[in-house]
């Protein structure tokens, strides 16, 4: 399965205060992925070669920019049958929602999840019990809004529980 993934860039404290959380509360996801907002979600029906090129077009129209994390939801994933702590994205949201209508234009809108609203965020924890997900606490990870920028897409493919970096493509516009 393909995946595209934007790695926000945080000062060093925040990446470590989001790396702690995440160990702590979705520790086998914190070890095979770093912080991230995915973009495209589990293409299995394309050419790897051939998206890879419609990546880097879409990443020769867009420029770098900043993302903020404001507040905290707690989400139900059907496909997992896990609930799951969301931080949401505000600034920011409307690029990454971009981001990800592009990378779906061509053969991949086939594999676009239509009924399933796209809303631009980060996973910090995954419990398949609701209720240890609604008793954690954020303040840990020091407050909101947690700034960061998005400069390139990640493409990657998730192969037998394994994560295999394929490509990193930065934007090539100036901001």
């Amino acid at each position: 399965m393909i995946y595209v993934l934007a790695y926000p860039q945080f000062e060093p404290s925040v990446a470590e205060r989001i790396r702690r959380f995440r160990t702590e509360n979705e520790p086998a996801r914190a070890k095979l992925v770093l912080p991230h907002v995915t973009l495209v979600f589990r293409l299995m029906n394309i050419n790897p070669h051939e998206f890879q090129e419609h990546c880097e077009a879409v990443a020769s129209r867009s420029s770098q920019f900043e993302v903020s994390f404001v507040s905290e939801e707690i989400a139900h994933d059907p496909f997992e049958q896990t609930y799951k702590l969301l931080l949401v994205s505000s600034s920011g949201s409307s690029q990454l929602a971009a981001l990800h209508e592009q990378l779906y234009e061509g053969a991949q809108r086939a594999e676009q999840k239509e009924d399933i609203p796209y809303r631009p965020h980060m996973t910090v924890a995954t419990n398949p019990d609701r209720t240890l997900v609604e008793r954690l606490e954020t303040s840990s990870l020091g407050g909101f809004p947690l700034l960061g920028t998005i400069r390139a897409l990640e493409v990657l493919k998730l192969e037998n529980g394994s994560l295999h970096h394929l490509r990193t493509i930065p934007f090539e516009k100036s901001g």
